[in-house]
């Protein structure tokens, strides 16, 4: 999907694709050195990404079968905007 991006922003502002790569890579960086930071990062219109705090909990491991305890962690996790979620059930393909 990087590529993707990388390629329609080479395309559409006329920049060679390492430059538009740059650009990509640049903004990646950027939402996760916010979620580092700040734990949230919000794209108006777009949606928010956060870290959701999971607790430790007990598991299974799938191979044995035996009981584990799963310890506490940090998860990214993306919520999309409502002007998003109205684009996307209404098959608009300029989100």
């Amino acid at each position: 999907m990087k590529n993707i991006i990388t390629q329609e922003i080479a395309t559409t502002l006329n920049i060679p694709a390492r430059k538009a790569q740059s650009i990509v890579e640049s903004v990646l960086n950027e939402v996760k050195q916010g979620l580092i930071k700040d734990s949230i990062v919000t794209l108006r219109g777009f949606g928010s990404f956060h870290v959701f705090n999971k607790k430790e909990r007990m598991g299974r491991n799938p191979k044995t079968g035996e009981d584990a305890i799963i310890s506490a962690r940090k998860v990214p996790a993306f919520k999309a905007s409502k002007k998003l979620k109205a684009k996307v059930n209404n098959g608009d393909p300029y989100v």
